[in-house]
């Protein structure tokens, strides 16, 4: 069936943003004549900023007062979609949003009672899958054949000029190996390494390679930020709290090696070029694992609770299998190929 206008309910976290855009784009190639619009909170909307597959983006805020609800509901009604696909997995919300926006076909997965609200319930595969072929799951039975799989996010000209001139107010030199470390996770501490390793690698990279080391994270990751500084006995680049996303991605983009938790950054890292180590504890790399393969490397000690996927966990019995050597010996992959290079 062709539809002419079609909304997609996009979701609420900086990882799942990524990982749904294999499926915008699989949906562009099904459908290449009908416009694609995509609702997403305002905290996400900058990674899709540029995107091709999309022909409209609609923001909103996350939580909205009643009379916002009513404006949104009003203004989806006005635009009369034909088909409206519900990324996110469980939420009641979107479901009924689009009910009362009256767009005639609702597709999206099966969960309780929630599927009175859709004309097209899809069951969730059996067993373990990574998040971006549950979201292609939901393309797939609208009949559209998948092919390309890639994760995107759009490089962005003034993002790029804003690096470049911050590397160079924060003493930089061309050719030194930059090194990116995110040491958050907005899910819980049980998916944090701990910082007084992040601080002895940091100190080690900056010892062994010569290199700057930037640390990342929004504004509430600095307190812990601060305890990997205040360990450590070099001076590292601080821009917690200080980049867009588009700036994110772009200075993931000048680092030689970035290595980050399971978390929002380490999939906007797998956009780049960029080789990454990702660390993974309570969460199960293989469903939130960096999508892009080449270059990467992923560090995950699973033990006989693992994975538990805890916000919170007092033995963190996974984290503490991982070790400074560990992630070092991972490193020294990438960084003496770059020494090499630079020779």
């Amino acid at each position: 069936m062709e539809y002419k206008k079609i909304l997609v309910k996009g979701v609420n976290w900086v990882g799942d943003a990524i990982f749904i855009t294999p499926a915008l784009s699989t949906l562009r190639s099904g459908f290449p004549k009908a416009k694609i619009s995509l609702l997403v909170p305002e905290k996400v909307a900058e990674i899709y900023q540029g995107n091709p597959d999309i022909d409209e983006l609609i923001t909103c805020r996350r939580k909205r007062s009643l009379k916002e609800k009513i404006e949104l509901i009003r203004t989806l009604r006005e635009k009369k979609f034909d088909l409206g696909i519900i990324m996110q997995s469980t939420s009641y919300e979107p479901a009924i949003l689009l009910s009362l926006a009256r767009i005639p076909e609702r597709v999206g997965y099966s969960h309780s009672l929630r599927n009175l609200f859709l004309t097209e319930v899809v069951k969730r595969s059996k067993g373990t899958q990574h998040e971006v072929d549950f979201f292609l799951g939901l393309i797939k039975a609208l009949g559209v054949e998948i092919e390309g799989k890639e994760v995107f996010m759009a490089e962005d000209r003034e993002a790029r000029g804003w690096v470049g001139n911050f590397l160079i107010e924060n003493g930089y030199k061309e050719g030194d190996p930059l090194i990116g470390i995110f040491s958050g996770a907005y899910f819980g501490p049980a998916k944090r390494w701990f910082p007084e390793r992040y601080a002895t690698l940091a100190d080690r990279l900056i010892k062994n390679y010569r290199a700057r080391v930037v640390l990342f994270g929004e504004k509430n990751d600095l307190p812990l930020v601060q305890k990997i500084i205040d360990k450590m006995t070099a001076n590292p680049i601080n821009v917690v709290g200080k980049t867009s996303l588009k700036q994110l991605r772009a200075l993931i983009e000048r680092c030689h090696l970035f290595i980050t938790n399971d978390s929002g950054p380490l999939q906007i890292a797998s956009t780049t070029k960029t080789p990454i180590i990702a660390l993974f504890g309570s969460s199960d790399p293989q469903k939130t694992g960096p999508w892009r393969k080449k270059d990467c490397s992923i560090i995950y000690k699973k033990v006989p609770c693992s994975p538990c996927f805890r916000r919170k966990c007092r033995s963190l019995a996974c984290f503490k299998a991982i070790t400074v050597e560990d992630v070092l010996r991972a490193a020294k992959t990438y960084l003496s190929r770059e020494c090499q290079s630079n020779q």
